[in-house]
C-alpha cells in the first residue's frame, strides 16, 4: 500500500519539461586574408585598404573595419550576429572589398570600391566550431578566378530565452 501511495504522489508531482524558447547566434571570428591582388599581377596597385563584408541574409550585412596598406590584411575581428531561426541559414557569405584603386588594370567601380573576391562557407552544427582557411573567388568576363584566401572561425550557440 505504501508503494502505490509514492507511485501516485510522484506521478501527480511530476513535472512536464516545457520547450524553451531559444536565439540562435553565430560567434565570428575573421582573423586574416592573404593572396589578394598578387603584386605581379596587378603591378600598378599602390594603395591596398581591404574590408570584409559578411552576412547570413542578404539584408543583414555587417563589415569588419578597414585595413590598409597590404596585399595580405589582418583584421582579428570578432563579432556576434543573431540569427532569424524562421529562415533558412545554411551559408556564411563573405566578400572582400578594396577601396581606393585608381589602377588602370583594375579600376574598380566609381565609388572607388572593388571586389578583390568572395565566398560562401556552410555555416557549422549547432553548438559546433569550424575555423579554417577558405578560397575566395574573383568574378571575371569569362567566369570565375582562385585567388586568395580568408582565415575565419564560427560557431553556432543556443541562447535560452528566459
Amino acid at each position: 500500500m505504501k508503494t502505490m501511495n509514492r507511485r501516485r504522489m510522484f506521478t501527480r508531482n511530476k513535472r512536464i519539461a516545457i520547450e524553451k524558447d531559444y536565439d540562435i547566434d553565430l560567434l565570428l571570428s575573421i582573423d586574416h586574408a592573404e593572396g589578394l591582388d598578387n603584386p605581379s599581377t596587378y603591378p600598378s596597385v599602390t594603395t591596398r585598404d581591404y574590408r570584409v563584408v559578411f552576412w547570413v541574409h542578404p539584408d543583414d550585412q555587417l563589415a569588419t573595419s578597414r585595413d590598409l596598406g597590404s596585399p595580405d590584411p589582418v583584421w582579428n575581428q570578432k563579432c556576434r550576429m543573431k540569427l532569424d531561426k524562421s529562415r533558412d541559414c545554411k551559408f556564411l557569405y563573405v566578400e572582400v572589398l578594396k577601396y581606393g584603386s585608381s589602377s588602370e588594370s583594375n579600376p574598380g567601380t566609381s565609388n572607388g570600391i572593388s571586389l578583390v573576391g568572395r565566398a560562401q562557407i556552410p555555416l557549422p552544427n549547432l553548438s559546433s566550431k569550424t575555423d579554417g582557411r577558405y578560397g575566395l573567388v574573383r568574378p571575371k568576363e569569362d567566369g570565375y578566378k582562385a585567388e586568395g584566401h580568408i582565415t575565419l572561425s564560427m560557431k553556432l550557440v543556443k541562447i535560452d530565452i528566459i
